[in-house]
């Protein structure tokens, strides 16, 4: 049964060419298999995401700043006093306080919400690159059990709202890609050297880019939740020049014919639109200007006489400033930070970010008996959430990276290199970072991750005595989540079991 995945019906991972039809028995087991796996991979993560989402009950870690922004925005319209990161993400992580109330739950559901549709549209993605639904669930699944991607599933914080955004962004672009691609005719590129294929050669077909547009405003939903959805969108950029060239160079035989309109795409779709919604998430900070931070100083500089209403150019001037506060505050933050990890170090996950630690010591029991409090956890008992991705998929994924890049740089795989295009696009910057940077910083990265390494698995099962790969990465990955999941929901475990899962003292 053919559909418009695949323009030659080849496995994008490397495989055999897809038969175009079915018989009816194996045409039914398609069609039950393409509802039940994902209801599955959504069923298995929301589980995860969900189950006792509410422990700690108390704010923990950043929450501090998010969970009481997204309260603000939600009383209010606009948070209080000066912030770093716009509005968007803390809308949603207030859509859960409106929706269930100023309390853990509240906080946490729209992260958890993100992180299982992110599950979801890592698997989908996956089905356009690797056009194996295999395949497509092993990364989908790899993302499930990421100890990561899981921990900011569960936290009241940006990132996972982002990394949905992001995944999202990049599947929309893969469905343009198809979708430009599909009647693309089988037979080779005609020659504008000869005569009678010269016309063809000029005529570049004409075609929408609905699903570019819809990505370049998913992107800009990135953009409206953290600045670093920037690297993203260049990664994006990248994608959407390399396919169109492509595109182009099959069709026509040549490479740079109608160049202006690549430009006029690629800047209207992922310039401009991500800028327009940037802008349009601040509604509620115009909407509520004299609550703003430059908008008291303006009442307050012009007395009790003045309505505080000012003219939108005043307005848009001083939301001008605030955007340059917010980029010298990024450019200019030094601190020294116990959890800072340089981007060198996240592929080998050297220094994780404890987000919530207790502890029961003669010490702690006497620190807490002064404050008139007891310790949460029995004496010689533990309990953390550390946010670490999971070891042994992130280890496994070193293999996978050189694999990902010769296929993407000899083989001229398209898939991988749209992984590779993505997965370098968001990480490389990092390294030239001079502000302090953390591991959670990954969490948009981790899709690319797992798809990365099913696509090396993809690699390894076309060779008969390799089959057995991409069922034994789950497993592994499966096991690495188990072992490491008392410190990834911050379980109550005995000392002796917290040390053995601190493989390095990096981590602790």
């Amino acid at each position: 049964m053919a559909t418009d995945l695949d323009p030659d019906t080849r496995s994008a991972a490397g495989g055999r060419p897809r038969a175009t039809t079915d018989s009816p028995p194996d045409a039914q087991r398609q069609r039950v298999a393409a509802v039940l796996v994902p209801l599955l991979l959504v069923a298995v993560t929301a589980t995860l995401r969900l189950y006792l989402l509410d422990t700690p009950e108390r704010i923990y870690f950043d929450e501090t700043y998010y969970a009481s922004d997204a309260v603000t925005l939600v009383d209010q319209g606009v948070e209080d006093g000066f912030v770093v990161h716009p509005q968007v993400g803390k809308w949603v992580i207030g859509a859960g306080v409106a929706l269930l109330g100023d309390g853990p739950l509240g906080w946490r559901a729209p992260a958890a919400v993100m992180g299982t549709a992110t599950v979801l549209l890592t698997y989908l993605a996956g089905l356009r690159l690797f056009r194996r639904r295999g395949l497509a669930a092993l990364a989908g699944l790899l993302v499930a059990v990421d100890g990561l991607a899981f921990t900011m599933s569960r936290i009241a914080m940006l990132d996972a709202t982002l990394a949905f955004f992001v995944v999202l962004g990049f599947w929309l672009l893969l469905i343009d890609r198809d979708r430009q691609w599909r009647a693309l005719p089988t037979h080779t590129a005609p020659d504008p050297e000869t005569d009678a294929d010269r016309a063809t050669a000029t005529a570049l077909p004409r075609r929408g880019h609905a699903f570019r547009w819809l990505a370049g405003l998913a992107f800009g939903l990135a953009l409206a939740t953290k600045w670093s959805a920037l690297l993203p969108i260049g990664a994006a950029g990248l994608f959407v020049l390399g396919s169109d060239l492509a595109f182009r160079r099959r069709t026509t035989g040549r490479l740079l014919i109608a160049w202006p309109r690549i430009v006029a795409s690629g800047v209207a779709t992922l310039v401009l639109l991500p800028a327009l919604v940037y802008l349009v998430g601040y509604a509620s900070w115009f909407a509520n200007y004299q609550l703003t931070r430059p908008g008291q100083e303006r009442c307050e500089q012009g007395g009790p006489a003045v309505a505080c209403d000012f003219a939108p150019t005043v307005m848009l001037s001083d939301w001008f400033g605030e955007q340059r506060e917010i980029a010298r505050f990024h450019a200019d933050l030094e601190t020294e930070h116990q959890y800072r990890a340089t981007a060198w170090t996240w592929p080998l996950m050297l220094r994780p970010v404890a987000y919530y630690y207790e502890n029961c010591t003669p010490e702690t029991q006497e620190r807490r008996a002064e404050e008139g409090e007891t310790c949460e956890v029995a004496p010689g008992n533990v309990a953390e959430i550390l946010g670490m991705g999971n070891p042994l998929l992130w280890w496994m994924a070193l293999a996978a990276y050189p694999v990902l890049l010769l296929g993407a740089a000899w083989r001229r795989d398209w898939a991988a290199a749209a992984i590779a295009v993505f997965l370098l696009g968001q990480y490389v910057p990092w390294l030239f970072a001079s502000r302090p940077v953390f591991l959670f910083y990954v969490t948009p990265i981790v899709p690319f991750i797992a798809l990365a390494v099913a696509w090396a698995a993809g690699c390894a099962q076309r060779y008969r005595p390799l089959r057995w790969v991409p069922a034994a990465v789950a497993l592994v990955a499966v096991s690495g989540f188990v072992y490491w999941y008392p410190v990834l929901v911050g379980m109550e475990i005995s000392d002796e079991a917290w040390r053995l899962r601190m493989w390095s003292d990096r981590w602790i």
